[in-house]
């Protein structure tokens, strides 16, 4: 089963865009198959809150969060990635997270309409803050968002990569941050072939 990675930073090779690329490897180098979703390279409008998804179960927008929507049902597990903006997720993530709303109303709608959001599949969270941990670089705000999305998708975090301080320490080569994704990446394939 295809493991669906969202690059929740703006900076492909910034720190958390490192972190990813070390669990994206650990999945790959269990054969697994990772298809990455660059966010902000793609075009999603934010959510406007009109309830078309409760009303009909689809989003009025076409854009490509389509595209999303289609690898989100078939994925066996997740990696999300973000960089702590004013103690939450990116933009880019945030408005990914919004348009999930289709999710929870739908089931609503009928409860066999999106069978996704009754599955545990699992998911990694990866984040880096600029702010020593403690001094507002926390990541319990981001994560909490995070699991929420989860609740909709159907996803469990089963493993976590959170690295502070990294406008004073940043990610680099030969990290112990990126050896802890690269195994989280491992393991998060390893989690789905026991459930296969």
């Amino acid at each position: 089963m295809k493991i669906v990675a969202l690059a929740g930073s703006p900076r492909r090779r910034g720190n958390t865009g490192l972190l990813l690329e070390a669990a994206i490897k650990g999945v790959r180098d269990t054969r697994q198959e990772v298809e990455v979703f660059a966010l902000n390279s793609l075009s999603i409008k934010p959510c406007q809150g009109c309830n078309n998804c409760l009303k009909i179960g689809a989003c009025i927008y076409q854009d490509d969060m389509q595209g999303l929507y289609e690898a989100f049902d078939q994925a066996g597990g997740f990696i999300i990635s973000s960089p702590v903006y004013f103690t939450s997720v990116s933009a880019q993530l945030k408005a990914v997270i919004d348009r999930c709303q289709i999710y929870h109303w739908s089931s609503r709608r009928d409860p066999g309409l999106h069978a996704v959001d009754r599955k545990k599949r699992p998911g990694i969270f990866l984040a880096t803050s600029g702010r020593p941990e403690g001094k507002g670089g926390s990541f319990e705000h981001s994560l909490a968002v995070v699991e929420t999305l989860g609740l909709v998708l159907g996803m469990k975090i089963v493993q976590k990569v959170l690295v502070p301080d990294t406008d004073w320490v940043p990610v680099t080569e030969g990290s112990i941050f990126l050896e802890r994704a690269y195994q989280a990446g491992r393991y998060l394939s390893s989690w789905i072939r026991q459930e296969v």
